[in-house]
């Protein structure tokens, strides 16, 4: 049996200024663009000068945000990295083909080849840190940080005395973004962020980047942010509604007893009929919270919701920049967050406090 496990700390880096100790959502930073980079902090503070500079954009973001998850949690060593991410170090990745177009296979740089692939970050996390314990990336698509939470559980239920690093990180690549606009699944009418959500929505999405990192371990802590529960994802469903409830009830939970829901409505109004429809229903007494209107949208943005999730049970309180009704809760202590991307790729998450 999966047992549930417990988070120590956490560090996420986005298109808000969200790796800011002070931060918490309470204003929220505007962009008129499409897609969006995800905000620089100072990476020097945790990476030295030499290595900063032959590292891709998903490697710094992964260091610098699991090294944040460590700060917080008073550690200085974890035994494992697991890790999800839908595109890997995409830039890379696109750098090496047209270099292998341009050159015809002939006298290439390998250094673009060697950090294209989608497990680099979570191994220069592991170089790092010197962890020489298990290391394991997942790509999912929009499940990727999903699949690796579930493999992060089975792990701490097999080696209940470890610590594990446990993330998801995803970068913005040029020709990427492209072909995602000639896919038509880029925002072009009005490409704001945050979003405007229900009657303002429009076709397409914001394409975002980040990293969202947790240390995390079977062991409950005087200081733990919280637990996770639970996590289940579906490509397909025939109704989300059914999906959640069978999700709840085999996890022994009923809705009235939950305090809050975390929707990853992100604008598109081709797809965020979903949530609308579960708002109305199975949803309809529970705070609605967004988070996608705020943060963009890529493959591994819900481990950005579970950041939000651990920091609201922080503050006890839900900021009205991403309160979707006007209902408050009298407190905080189980969330449940559901996703989808593009109509497929459900999950469920249950965090507790």
């Amino acid at each position: 049996m999966i047992k549930p496990i417990y988070i120590h700390g956490s560090g996420c880096i986005s298109v808000q200024p969200t790796f800011e100790a002070a931060y918490f959502f309470d204003t929220l930073r505007a962009y008129h663009l499409n897609p969006v980079p995800a905000l620089d902090p100072d990476y020097k503070a945790f990476i030295p000068a030499l290595q900063l500079r032959r590292m891709n954009k998903s490697m710094r973001m992964a260091i610098f945000a699991a090294k944040l998850a460590m700060e917080q949690a008073g550690i200085t060593a974890i035994d494992a990295v697991i890790t999800g991410s839908g595109l890997g170090c995409l830039r890379d990745s696109e750098r090496f083909v047209e270099n292998l177009r341009a050159e015809e296979g002939s006298s290439l740089n390998p250094t673009p080849f060697i950090q294209s692939t989608h497990n680099m970050a979570a191994a220069a996390l592991a170089l790092s840190l010197d962890c020489k314990g298990y290391n394991m990336t997942y790509v999912n698509n929009a499940n990727s940080f999903e699949s690796a939470l579930l493999d992060g559980m089975i792990y701490l239920t097999e080696h209940s005395s470890q610590t594990i690093l446990l993330g998801g990180v995803d970068e913005l690549g040029e020709r990427t973004t492209q072909f995602w606009n000639l896919a038509g699944y880029l925002k072009h009418h009005n490409p704001i962020l945050p979003v405007p959500l229900k009657k303002e929505a429009a076709p397409g999405e914001i394409n975002t980047e980040g990293a969202t990192f947790f240390v995390a371990s079977q062991q409950r802590g005087r200081h733990s942010l919280g637990q996770i529960s639970a996590v289940e994802t579906r490509l397909e469903t025939g109704t989300p509604e059914a999906f959640i409830q069978d999700f709840l009830q085999r996890n022994h939970v009923a809705i009235n007893t939950l305090d809050a829901v975390i929707l990853g409505c992100n604008g598109d109004v081709r797809y965020d009929n979903v949530y609308w429809a579960l708002g109305n229903s199975c949803f309809a007494g529970l705070p609605q919270i967004a988070f996608k209107h705020a943060l963009g949208e890529y493959d591994t943005v819900v481990a950005a919701a579970l950041f939000l999730a651990f920091g609201i049970f922080q503050h006890q309180y839900i900021p009205p920049s991403l309160l979707l009704n006007d209902r408050q809760p009298r407190s905080l202590q189980r969330i449940l967050i559901y996703t989808q991307r593009r109509g497929q790729n459900h999950s469920v998450i249950l965090v507790e406090r």
